[in-house]
């Protein structure tokens, strides 16, 4: 059987469609290409058009909507390598990262089309190709979750984030559903069901710099040269700097990005005292290193308030970029090469809380922000503190946004995301 029969032109261009429909929100928001009402239009109707597109996709199309999907989505990933000084790897990397998802893609709808096979030999009636388009509803529910080594951040309903359609499960499986009947069974009233998954209700973005008693900060610090030791000085001057400027203001809380120290500051006690010292009149909560022993290093937000000050450190590390997931052994040999043989952060099993302004607020670091896991106990309020600068420049940080606007709007939760690399802002829930 040729290769070429399931691999053709036609195919690869609209795998490549389906892609674009699918991927559209994501490049509107981050070029700022339209707003209102007619973001939320347009983006619904890219939406809808991809998954009916890819509902009645043969295989091989899949196969190279998954491709084209993932290096849309996560292209940006391989730009961290240019700071590890393997810019040479970054084409690799991104083919990689659509080859992994292509495959993923190309298994489910080829099981799909296996068992809807099975299923017309037992029930001779129906008809195996739309029993497919059902499976390949099941299956785009199923990839919805996959989460290559724990990284989540090509989730499927998010395409419905900017949309006049809601976010959670239910109202995905009800939009795959309608036009699933819609496809097989042809008749226009059938999207009338659609109504059932409309939700209008958005987040309310704010600029940091409009909270009264928050200071939220920015920084645009490069990542390339941050971790030299002549920059201690300097990076710590821009934080105190930042922190007085919010005592001038009146400003009872300040909020600095993630490893925005760039040393263990518990045990750097010159540097300490003074964020101890400047505590008395504000909290302060700003990210560096924790250092408890040779073995055991957390990335983690400091607490700093009255002169005292509590450690967060992070629950959710990142695949790669903080602990490896592979076996120990492989572990090894990838730190070896790409991170110079140094060892894995270690993660904490619980995540901390602060009480302040009259509010619990529960702490995040980067990535563990746009984790699951940070949303199970449906926290109130928030704080997340970043450093995109290891993507810079990319739509990572919009991809970012919309997975925590995404979250907003299924969990009600408000967040302060303080950033370096990036603007930083404030999502509120629908009032």
């Amino acid at each position: 059987m040729k290769i070429r029969k399931y691999f053709t032109t036609n195919h690869i261009i609209e795998g490549l469609i389906i892609a674009i429909f699918l991927s559209a929100f994501i490049y509107i928001e981050h070029f700022k290409l339209i707003d209102g009402y007619y973001l939320l239009a347009i983006n619904s109707i890219f939406a809808l058009l991809g998954i009916y597109k890819l509902l009645k996709a043969r295989v091989s199309v899949w196969f190279f909507s998954g491709f084209f999907i993932a290096i849309f989505w996560l292209w940006w990933m391989g730009v961290s390598f240019i700071y590890y000084n393997y810019p040479y790897l970054v084409p690799f990397v991104i083919i990689l990262i659509g080859l992994i998802y292509a495959t993923v893609f190309l298994f489910f709808a080829y099981i799909s089309k296996l068992i809807s096979k099975r299923i017309e030999l037992i029930f001779i009636a129906l008809d195996w190709r739309l029993t497919r388009i059902f499976l390949n509803a099941i299956s785009l529910l199923i990839i919805n979750n996959f989460e290559p080594f724990g990284f989540n951040w090509l989730k499927l309903q998010l395409i419905f984030t900017n949309s006049i359609f809601g976010v959670t499960l239910l109202h995905y499986t009800i939009i795959l559903t309608t036009l699933s009947l819609f496809i097989v069974f042809k008749k226009w009233y059938i999207l009338l069901l659609l109504i059932f998954a409309i939700d209008l209700k958005q987040p309310i973005i704010l600029k940091a710099n409009s909270l009264r008693d928050i200071e939220l900060t920015t920084t645009n610090i490069s990542v390339k040269d941050k971790w030299l030791p002549k920059n201690q000085v300097t990076y710590t001057n821009i934080a105190l700097k930042k922190i007085d400027n919010a005592i001038a203001k009146n400003k009872k809380m300040v909020i600095l990005p993630e490893s925005l120290l760039p040393y263990f500051l518990n045990l750097e006690h010159p540097y300490l005292d003074k964020f101890l010292e400047r505590s008395k009149k504000i909290i302060i909560i700003v990210g560096s290193l924790y250092y408890k022993d040779s073995k055991n290093f957390r990335n983690s937000a400091y607490i700093i308030k009255d002169g005292n000050y509590t450690v967060a450190n992070k629950v959710v590390l990142v695949p790669f970029g903080e602990a490896n997931p592979l076996p120990k052994f492989m572990s090894k040999i990838v730190n070896k090469i790409f991170f110079d043989g140094a060892q894995d952060y270690q993660a904490d099993k619980n995540y901390t809380y602060i009480n302040a302004l009259n509010k619990k607020f529960k702490i995040a670091i980067c990535y563990e922000g746009t984790s699951p896991k940070t949303y199970e106990d449906k926290p109130k309020y928030l704080i997340i503190i970043s450093n995109n600068g290891w993507f810079k420049p990319s739509i990572e940080p919009t991809l970012q946004k919309i997975l925590l606007k995404y979250y907003t709007r299924v969990y009600g939760t408000t967040i302060y995301h303080s950033i370096n690399g990036s603007k930083s802002y404030v999502i509120l829930p629908h009032p």
